[in-house]
């Protein structure tokens, strides 16, 4: 179910939220015609604290999903374009040391690699000579990691040089204005979408330094260690869907640490500068929340990437700008049509 009103220029878009959903959609609108109107905060939210690390293949059964090879084709291309447009650098490519869990996934990555759709994801470049010995993996490519935080300051700063973006909270009213709702973790408060299935998922990183050089490769072994500068990383994340306010816990700083430390032949001895805690948007399917309210017809959402979302949010973004101003067909995966039935939403 979309809207049946196609956008007429003279009433922009109000898009609620200006993480990177908010932003990247609000960017793709208006490069291709359609005035926007932003409100925002500037408080900390899920997107800064994020690693933005993009990863086609996931999970212990090594997953690659139908779309993805066009979804990491894509974010490369936007965010590469974006760097130029804006003069910054945000997107990274950088190799992954996939370290094995169990001999359950080595036998995973067997069959995985007899399929020639999985062959171009992997080289036979040996693990890091860094790493313990006793850690086997396969070393992944096309992989890369996204400075949110670069990136979105300088969204936001372009947003605010064409004053197209208020940090003053929204108040929903009477429009004729289409409305998103880019809010993450917070539309479980949001009435018009509580009733969407959202599992949001809170998460800690650390941010670390250690005198040792290390590699440019990111580590993943359940976990992931992502160095930023030679003698600088990131690593998380935890992962907890009982807590709903981000939260900075000892105990998570120190199961973090110890995992950093843990990948290497000689102790790094990291000396933690930063703990930071957010909250994931993922959802009941793990698939997005991309559509308009079953009976505010004007109202819509833009929500629901999880962890994947410096994947998944620029090529949602084409197709759901497509929809919003050409009445196109939203992505059925991630159309909250799949959601409107007696189960989930009713109307009062």
């Amino acid at each position: 179910m979309f809207s049946t009103q196609k956008v007429q220029a003279s009433k922009p878009i109000i898009i609620i939220g200006n993480g990177l959903a908010g932003c990247v959609l609000a960017w793709t609108l208006t490069k291709q015609g359609t005035d926007v109107v932003i409100y925002g905060d500037k408080s900390i939210n899920a997107s800064r604290v994020a690693a933005g690390i993009i990863n086609p293949i996931i999970g212990q059964r090594f997953t690659l999903g139908e779309h993805v090879p066009n979804m990491l084709d894509f974010a490369k291309a936007f965010y590469q374009k974006i760097e130029v447009e804006l003069n910054i650098q945000c997107y990274h490519p950088t190799p992954m040391q996939r370290l094995f869990s169990s001999p359950k996934e080595q036998e995973n990555i067997k069959k995985r690699l007899k399929l020639d759709r999985f062959t171009p994801f992997f080289t036979k470049n040996d693990i890091s000579q860094q790493l313990k010995p006793e850690h086997s993996g396969i070393v992944q490519q096309q992989t890369a990691w996204l400075d949110t935080n670069v990136l979105l300051d300088a969204l936001h700063h372009y947003f605010e040089q064409k004053n197209i973006i208020s940090y003053q909270p929204y108040t929903p009213q009477s429009t004729p204005n289409i409305v998103v709702y880019c809010e993450g973790y917070h539309m479980m408060h949001n009435p018009l979408f509580s009733w969407l299935p959202l599992q949001p998922a809170h998460g800690e990183i650390i941010s670390c330094t250690t005198k040792q050089v290390l590699a440019p490769d990111m580590i993943n072994q359940g976990k992931w260690l992502l160095p930023t500068t030679p003698n600088t990383c990131r690593v998380g994340a935890t992962y907890d869907t009982a807590l709903n306010t981000p939260t900075v816990r000892a105990s998570s700083k120190q199961q973090l640490l110890i995992f950093a430390n843990s990948l290497f032949k000689t102790n790094p001895k990291f000396k933690v500068i930063q703990h930071q805690a957010g909250i994931r948007p993922t959802t009941l399917d793990k698939q997005p929340f991309i559509g308009f309210h079953p009976k505010h017809q004007n109202t819509a959402i833009f929500n629901g990437f999880g962890s994947r979302g410096s994947l998944l949010i620029p090529w949602y973004s084409q197709r759901f700008t497509q929809s919003l101003r050409n009445r196109s067909a939203i992505p059925a995966e991630a159309n909250i049509d799949r959601f409107c039935d007696k189960h989930h939403w009713h109307e009062p």
